[in-house]
């Protein structure tokens, strides 16, 4: 996460731990986005659609082609540079939306892995534009709260993918109304494992709404739970990726 962690707090979004400093092989990158794209579709946060990106030692992105993430080889990953010229696979399989990844990856320097989802509850309160907030500890992975932006269409432009952007902001994910959610993350594991607990605390929300709603954790009690994040990223990156292999 860049920036001080008082910036985060006052900007309404806790100071959530960084993913390891050390950036991993692109051979292990590219695994890893397969085994994300295996989780997403085992957990059934996406069906057909949604897309996995992470950015290259080099800087330039890694994307999955527009087909079911549960079908992604990793042959057929595509590699784009900052300004969206396709370096490396069959650009007629490139998903409409790189145009968002391209878009957070230029404002934000920090994101290292992108996980575009379409969760039935988070897409849910989306269509509601109810932001979700940090009532549990796993969902605490997500900040203080996680944001709408106000558009039903796909992303197919880089104007579309900067809208995106600015109203994501610092924060780490963002529900696209009525068009599922966007997860980041500094690499592809905790983007994943984010994209999971984002869901669950989507859940929270609507269930807790029955019985008086969920109280929110205040910036302090997110910011003294989020020292646990790190070591339970990779908790749940080894037993999803054991529930779900490659």
């Amino acid at each position: 996460m860049h920036g001080d962690a008082g910036a985060h707090l006052d900007a309404g979004v806790a100071a959530i731990p960084d993913a390891p400093s050390n950036v991993p092989s692109v051979a292990a990158i590219r695994r890893d986005m397969i085994r994300a794209c295996k989780i997403l579709d085992g957990m059934r946060l996406v069906e057909g659609f949604g897309h996995v990106s992470a950015r290259l030692p080099d800087g330039s992105v890694l994307v999955t082609p527009a087909r079911g993430l549960a079908l992604a080889q990793e042959s057929e990953l595509l590699t784009f540079s900052l300004d969206g010229e396709c370096q490396h696979g069959d650009p007629s399989t490139a998903p409409l939306e790189r145009f968002l990844h391209l878009a957070l990856y230029r404002a934000r320097p920090d994101v290292r892995a992108i996980c575009r989802t379409h969760s039935r509850m988070a897409a849910a309160l989306g269509a509601a534009r109810t932001p979700i907030r940090a009532t549990h500890g796993f969902g605490g992975m997500l900040g203080l709260e996680v944001p709408v932006h106000d558009e039903t269409d796909l992303i197919t432009d880089d104007s579309m993918g900067q809208a995106v952007a600015a109203a994501l902001g610092d924060r780490t994910a963002i529900l696209l109304r009525g068009n599922g959610a966007v997860v980041t993350g500094g690499s592809v594991p905790q983007a994943c494992v984010r994209a999971i607990y984002l869901e669950e605390a989507a859940w929270i929300q609507v269930a807790a709404a029955g019985a008086g709603g969920a109280l929110p954790f205040s910036a302090d009690e997110l910011h003294a739970r989020a020292r646990w994040y790190d070591v339970e990223v990779a908790r749940a990156w080894e037993y999803y990726t054991t529930k779900f292999p490659s």
